[in-house]
C-alpha cells in the first residue's frame, strides 16, 4: 500500500510539474479552418513523440509541453495536405506560431518522400492509430492494442466493442490470417510488430469489389504491420509445464512473400486457454489441441484470398449446481439440481475463398467450405422440484450420446461495375448441405412422492438422423439517379428441406437390447420452406450526412409434414411480410456523428410452435404446439451519438434504443400438484425494452507516461408480459450497470490497470406470490505490471474480486482471483522465461445470479484452481533478411 502511495504522489507531481504550450491555428488554402488536424512534437534525434494533439473545430491547437532542452521538431499534418514542419533548439517558454496553412498534397508518387504517420487520422467511417503510440507492455499481442483505443473494450468471453460497436472482423494487412473471427490471431501476433490499426464499418466482399457503402453496425478492426514485417517469417515457440500436469504449448508461423502467404498455428493445453495460453475464464475444465493451416496468394487476375484446413479437439468435464424459485400466483416451486458431464468434440474442416478478376469491372466470386464434427458425452444429473418446501418430485439418470454432423457449402458470385460511376450489379449462387446422425442411451428415474403411481423409469435408445439442405440465389442491382443518390433493387429466393427422422426403443430385459418400439417418442418431420424476398432502397449520401432507405415485402410458404405416435399430421402455412429498414446520419464534423435507425419487422412462427403434437419426451415437462399463432411484429428504434474531440483526447458515445413487440410468442405453462409443467405457445402484445448505453474516455499525457479514465453507464428497462400457471402476469424489470476503468501508464516502470463495476437489477411483479425480486453484483479488478532492467525483467499481478449480493445460501457469495507472473527477456528479447501462478489464493469461484420473467436462478459452475507453470517463449522471426 506504501508503494501505491508512493506511485500515486509521484504521479501527481508529475500531472502538476511547469509546462509550455505551443499554439497556432491552421487553415487551408482557402482561409478555412481544418479540424482533426494532427499537430505533433518530436525530439530530433530519433523522432520520437513528446505529445500530439488534433486541431479544433476552429483549428487552432495548444500543445502542453515539459520543458525541452533539446532540439525538437513541431509536425503538422493532414490527409491529403503537404506536411509543415518547425525545429525548435529548446522550449522555455509559450510559443505562439500564428496562422499556419496547408496546401493540397500534389505529389502522386511517393516512393522517395518519407512521410512521419500522425498518431490518429479520422477519414469518412475509418479511424486510423498510429500503435506506436499505444502503450502496452513488453510481451503483448495486439489484442492488449485494441484495449489502448479510446473506447474499445473486450469482455471476458472476447466480445469487442468500439464506442458501443460491436467488431465483427480482424484483418491482418487487410485479410483474415488464422480464422475467420480473427480470435487467434487477436492473441498470438506480436504487438511490436503492427504499424497503424484501422478502425472501420465491415464490408461484404460484395461490398468491396463494387464499391456500395456498408451499411451495418459492425466494424472491422484492420492491424497494418510495418513494411519491414511484410517480407520474411514470424515464428513464435511456447512451451510450458506446471503443477497438477498442467501444460501448454502452441507454435505460430508466417511466412509471407509478396502476395504469398502461408500462416500455420498449432497448440495444445489443459488451462482452459486458446492458443495465446492465457488461461480463460468460463466455466469447466477444458483440454484443448489445435492445427490450422491458411495459405493465399495472387496469380495474375486470380486472388486466392484464403486455403484453409483447421482440426480442433476439446476433452470437457464440467460440474454445475443451481437453485431456481419460480414464483406462480399463489405458491412457489423451488428447484434444486445438480449436473456433471464428460464431453469430447473433434472438428475437422476445410474452406477456400477466391475472386477472379475477368475485366477492369467484372469480378468471380468462389468460396466452399467443409466440416466433419464428432461429439461424445456421458452426463449424469439428479434435481428435485419443491412446492412451498414440500418435495414434489425428484430425478436422477445419465445419458451417453454420439453424434456425427457433416457439412458442405459452397457460393458462387459476380459483381460488375460500369463506366456509368456508382452503376453496380451482383448476384450469387448458394447451396448448403448438412447431415447430422446420433445415438442416445437415457437410463432415467423420476419420482413423484406425492403421486407414486405416476413414477416414471426410463431405458431408452435413441437413434435420429437430420438432413437440412438449402438453396438461395440472389441478384441486387444499383442506378445513380444524381451525383449523391442511389436507388437499389434486389430480389432473394431461398428454399429450405428439413428431414428428421427419430426412434426410440426400449430396453427389454428379456432379450437384454433395445428392442421395444417407443411410438410415443418416434417421429418423422419432413418440412419444405421457401421464400421470396423482394428489396427497394433509397441511398442519398452527402458530404454532412446520409440517408438510407429499404422496404421490403417477403412471401414464405410453409409446407409440414410428420408422424407423431403413428399419426399423421400435416398442414400448410403461406406468410407475407412488409418490412422496412431505415438510417440517418449526420456529421458534425469528421469527429462526431449522430444516427437515427428504425426498422419493422415481421417473424413468422417456427412449424415446431405450430404443431399440435403433444410432446412427452420430457418427463417433468409436457408441450403442445399451437396452430393458431400470429407472426411477431417488432419495432426498433436507436439514436446513436459518437464524437471524437483530439485536441482534448476525450471521445464519448451514448446510445438509446427502444424495442416494441405485438404478438410475441410466449410460453403458457401450468403446473400440476405433482410439479409436472403443462407448457404450449401463445402470443402476447405490449412487451418494450428501453436501454441506455453511454461510454466516455479521456488521456491524460505528460513527458510520454499517460493516465486514462473511462467512465461508462448502461441501464435498462423492460416491461414483459408473460404467462404462468395460466394466468397472465407482468414484469417490470430495472437494471443499472455503472463501470470506471482507469489506466496509469509511467514509461519503463509500471502499468497500472483497475476497474469498478456494479450490476443491479430488481424486478416488480403481478399476479405473484412476490412482488419484487433484487439481484447485486460487484466487480473489482486491479492489475500492475513492474518494470526492471530496462524492461527485460517485469511482474505482473491480476485481482479480480466478484461479489453477489443477494444469492442463496449454499453459494458462494464472494470470489476472489489473483493470477502472478515474473518474466525474463533475454537473448536480444529474442526469449523469455515466464513464472506464474494462476489463483494464487485458491478462492476463485463462479456463482452468479439469474433474474427471469418469472424466476431467480443461483448457478454455480466447475472452474480451473490454483496451478504453478513454468514456460519459456521463443520469438525467432526473420524480416527482410534480419532477426527480429
Amino acid at each position: 500500500m506504501k508503494k501505491f502511495w508512493l506511485v500515486f504522489i509521484f504521479t501527481f507531481l508529475k500531472l502538476n510539474a511547469q509546462t509550455y504550450s505551443v499554439n497556432g491555428k491552421v487553415f487551408d488554402e482557402n482561409n478555412n479552418p481544418l479540424e482533426n488536424v494532427s499537430v505533433s512534437l518530436m525530439k530530433q534525434k530519433d523522432s520520437s513523440i513528446i505529445n500530439f494533439i488534433g486541431t479544433s473545430k476552429s483549428g487552432s491547437f495548444s500543445l502542453k509541453i515539459p520543458e525541452q532542452k533539446e532540439a525538437s521538431f513541431l509536425q503538422i499534418s493532414g490527409d491529403k495536405l503537404k506536411t509543415f514542419t518547425r525545429k525548435f533548439e529548446s522550449i522555455y517558454q509559450n510559443e505562439n506560431l500564428g496562422v499556419i496553412k496547408l496546401n493540397k498534397e500534389l505529389i502522386t508518387n511517393i516512393e522517395e518522400v518519407q512521410i512521419t504517420v500522425s498518431p490518429v487520422k479520422i477519414k469518412k467511417d475509418t479511424i486510423e492509430y498510429n500503435a506506436s503510440f499505444l502503450k502496452v507492455k513488453p510481451d503483448s499481442k495486439i489484442d492488449e492494442l485494441i484495449k489502448e483505443i479510446p473506447g474499445a473494450e473486450i469482455d471476458s468471453d472476447g466480445k469487442i466493442t468500439v464506442n458501443g460497436k460491436s467488431v465483427s472482423k480482424i484483418h491482418i494487412n487487410g485479410k483474415p490470417l488464422f480464422d475467420k473471427n480473427g480470435k487467434t490471431e487477436l492473441e498470438t501476433i506480436p504487438a511490436d510488430i503492427i504499424k497503424k490499426i484501422q478502425v472501420t464499418t465491415s464490408k461484404t466482399k460484395e461490398q468491396e469489389l463494387t464499391g456500395r457503402a456498408p451499411i451495418t453496425d459492425s466494424l472491422t478492426v484492420n492491424f497494418e504491420m510495418d513494411k519491414k514485417h511484410r517480407q520474411g517469417t514470424l515464428t513464435n515457440l511456447r512451451l510450458g509445464y506446471g503443477s497438477n500436469n498442467r501444460y501448454d504449448g502452441a507454435l505460430f508461423f508466417t511466412k509471407t512473400k509478396q502476395d504469398s502467404r502461408l500462416a500455420i498455428s498449432a497448440g495444445s493445453n489443459n488451462i482452459n486457454a486458446g492458443l495465446s495460453g492465457k488461461t480463460g475464464s468460463g466455466t469447466g475444465i477444458f483440454r484443448t489441441s489445435v492445427v490450422n493451416v491458411t495459405y493465399s496468394d495472387k496469380f495474375d487476375n486470380l486472388d486466392l484470398e484464403r486455403l484453409n484446413a483447421n482440426f480442433y479437439e476439446r476433452n470437457t468435464e464440467t460440474y454445475s449446481k443451481t437453485a431456481r424459485t419460480t414464483f406462480l400466483p399463489d405458491y412457489k416451486l423451488d428447484r434444486n439440481t445438480e449436473r456433471s458431464d464428460n464431453r469430447s468434440y473433434q472438428r475437422l474442416g476445410f474452406s477456400s475463398n477466391a475472386v477472379l478478376k475477368l475485366d477492369q469491372f467484372t469480378n468471380l466470386i468462389f468460396s466452399a467450405g467443409f466440416n466433419n464434427n464428432i461429439t461424445e458425452s456421458d452426463a449424469n444429473n439428479q434435481s428435485s422440484t419443491l412446492r412451498d418446501d414440500i418435495l414434489l418430485n425428484s430425478s436422477s439418470g445419465s445419458v451417453k450420446q454420439k453424434s456425427i454432423n457433416n457439412g458442405f457449402s459452397q457460393s458462387l458470385g459476380i459483381t460488375k461495375k460500369f463506366k456509368k460511376e456508382r452503376r453496380t450489379f451482383s448476384a450469387s449462387v448458394d447451396g448448403n448441405f448438412t447431415e447430422n446422425s446420433g445415438t442416445d442411451y437415457n437410463l432415467m428415474t423420476t419420482i413423484f412422492h406425492q403421486s407414486p403411481e405416476e413414477n416414471d423409469y426410463r431405458n431408452q435408445r435413441s437413434i435420429s438422423k437430420r438432413q437440412n439442405t438449402d438453396f438461395s440465389f440472389n441478384m441486387k442491382y444499383d442506378e445513380p439517379i444524381s451525383d449523391s443518390a442511389i436507388v437499389s433493387t434486389e430480389l432473394t429466393y431461398k428454399s429450405l428441406s428439413l428431414r428428421n427422422d427419430r426412434k426410440v426403443n426400449d430396453f427389454d430385459t428379456e432379450s437384454e437390447e433395445f428392442s421395444i418400439y417407443n411410438s410415443l417418442l418416434s417421429n418423422t418431420i419432413n418440412q419444405d420452406i421457401n421464400s421470396l424476398n423482394a428489396v427497394v432502397g433509397y441511398d442519398l449520401n452527402k458530404t454532412k450526412f446520409r440517408f438510407f432507405f429499404n422496404a421490403h415485402l417477403d412471401f414464405n410458404a410453409n409446407d409440414f409434414q410428420s408422424i407423431f405416435n403413428s399419426e399423421n399430421i400435416n398442414f400448410k402455412r403461406n406468410f407475407v411480410f412488409p418490412n422496412y429498414e431505415t438510417r440517418f446520419t449526420y456529421n458534425f464534423s469528421n469527429s462526431n456523428s449522430l444516427e437515427l435507425y428504425n426498422q419493422s419487422n415481421f417473424t413468422a412462427p417456427t412449424m415446431t410452435a405450430l404443431n399440435p403434437f403433444t410432446d412427452i419426451s420430457n418427463p417433468l415437462v409436457t408441450t403442445q404446439g399451437n396452430p393458431d399463432l400470429k407472426s411477431t411484429w417488432k419495432n426498433t428504434s436507436s439514436i446513436y451519438f459518437v464524437n471524437r474531440n483530439l485536441p482534448k483526447n476525450i471521445t464519448y458515445s451514448a446510445k438509446l434504443k427502444f424495442d416494441y413487440t405485438d404478438n410475441q410468442i410466449s410460453d403458457f405453462s401450468f403446473y400440476d400438484d405433482t410439479g409436472r409443467q403443462f407448457r404450449t405457445y401463445a402470443n402476447i402484445s405490449g412487451n418494450k425494452n428501453l436501454s441506455w448505453d453511454a461510454r466516455f474516455s479521456k488521456t491524460y499525457k505528460w513527458n510520454k507516461n499517460q493516465l486514462r479514465i473511462s467512465p461508462t453507464f448502461f441501464s435498462s428497462y423492460a416491461h414483459r408480459k408473460g404467462f404462468v400457471d395460466g394466468v397472465q402476469f407482468t414484469n417490470t424489470i430495472y437494471n443499472f450497470s455503472p463501470r470506471i476503468n482507469l489506466r496509469l501508464n509511467l514509461k519503463e516502470i509500471l502499468d497500472v490497470t483497475s476497474s469498478a463495476s456494479l450490476n443491479y437489477n430488481f424486478s416488480n411483479y403481478t399476479n405473484y406470490r412476490v412482488d419484487k425480486t433484487r439481484s447485486a453484483q460487484q466487480n473489482y479488478a486491479f492489475g500492475i505490471v513492474n518494470y526492471f532492467l530496462k524492461s527485460n525483467l517485469f511482474f505482473t499481478n491480476d485481482l479480480n474480486v466478484t461479489k453477489n449480493n443477494n444469492i442463496s445460501a449454499g453459494f458462494n457469495r464472494t470470489s476472489y482471483f489473483w493470477n502472478a507472473s515474473v518474466n525474463y527477456k533475454f537473448y536480444k528479447k529474442q526469449m523469455t522465461v515466464r513464472f506464474n501462478i494462476n489463483d494464487v489464493l485458491n478462492q476463485r469461484q463462479n456463482a452468479i445470479r439469474n433474474i427471469g420473467d418469472n424466476y431467480i436462478e443461483d448457478r454455480e459452475d466447475l472452474v480451473l484452481r490454483r496451478y504453478f507453470m513454468l514456460s519459456i517463449m521463443m520469438n525467432l522471426s526473420q524480416f527482410g533478411g534480419k532477426k527480429s
